[in-house]
């Protein structure tokens, strides 16, 4: 049943995001940029075949994560360090209270944002640089993403913590933490399974791919003007999120924004040393202009 109830949600989930990126394309996307996929028929395979390297690399990181997940926990329980309770020493009862200062009804914002949002905003720059007037915002995305979840993966080899609701819930020294989302989505904890572990919660990796992505959009604002506020908006939404409904710590959250730092950082140097390829003409034959960050 479980299993049933998890592929509906995963439909769920794909048709919102589908919806949504076709919503965001016709509102962030200027008309001269998305007829390209009508005036040039190779467009897309030029630009795609441009950054295959780095789809291959991310796609390298990800098999490697699924395919090892089972060792990684395993070595995470037998070597990695179990900072948990230290976790708490340090910030208290930092996560019950920002609970506290949310109304009820915002549970279920917060965990559309986490699940839903979450979807939209990792997937639309994906489509949306596709058009950009270079392939380099979409090379800087993709590689800050294969770094985000490299570095993860090392992370939660290395440390094996659990998040405030599972902490809570086993000490009577903290303040209770509440299970929002599955209370809203029992099945999640089922699927989040086949993919993830409970001890993944150092560093939030919700955080440092929203904040990886809130960054570039900032740094593409001349081109996607329109993204960069709903970007804003998405990714604080899902930060906030992922401590209201008592996933992650607040330490996991700073780890967070600092891993989306270092991915950016790391990404726009590994783009740069790659080299810029020429510019491209625009649909009417002129050329849009150089490559630049």
């Amino acid at each position: 049943m479980s299993l049933l109830l998890s592929v509906a949600l995963v439909t769920v989930v794909l048709a919102v995001t589908a919806v949504s990126l076709a919503v965001l394309c016709l509102f962030c996307v200027d008309r001269e940029r998305l007829s390209r996929l009508r005036d040039d028929r190779v467009f897309v395979r030029r630009r795609l075949r441009a950054v295959a390297p780095f789809i291959a690399v991310l796609a390298a990181i990800l098999a490697i994560n699924k395919g090892l997940q089972t060792h990684i926990v395993a070595f995470s329980y037998a070597y990695g360090v179990e900072p948990t309770a230290t976790f708490h020493a340090i910030e208290g009862d930092v996560v019950a209270t920002i609970q506290a200062a949310f109304p009820e009804w915002a549970t279920l914002y917060f965990s559309g944002v986490y699940v839903f949002g979450y979807a939209v905003l990792l997937t639309f720059p994906l489509v949306a640089y596709v058009f950009a007037s270079s392939t380099r915002p979409l090379k800087t995305l993709v590689a800050a993403y294969a770094v985000n979840y490299g570095v993860a993966v090392v992370c939660y080899a290395a440390v094996r913590a659990y998040g405030p609701r599972t902490f809570h819930a086993e000490s009577e020294s903290a303040a209770s933490v509440s299970h929002g989302l599955v209370e809203l989505f029992p099945d999640i904890v089922y699927l989040t399974s086949l993919v993830n572990s409970q001890t993944n919660v150092f560093p939030s990796l919700h955080t440092s791919l929203s904040v990886t992505v809130l960054a570039i959009a900032v740094l593409t604002h001349d081109e996607f003007p329109r993204w960069t506020p709903i970007a804003f908006v998405l990714a604080t939404s899902i930060v906030v999120s992922t401590m209201a409904l008592g996933i992650h710590w607040l330490i996991d959250v700073i780890a967070g924004v600092g891993l989306a730092t270092v991915s950016v950082v790391v990404a726009r140097q590994v783009v740069s040393r790659g080299g810029s390829s020429p510019p491209e003409p625009t649909v009417h034959g002129h050329r849009r202009g150089t490559e630049t960050d």
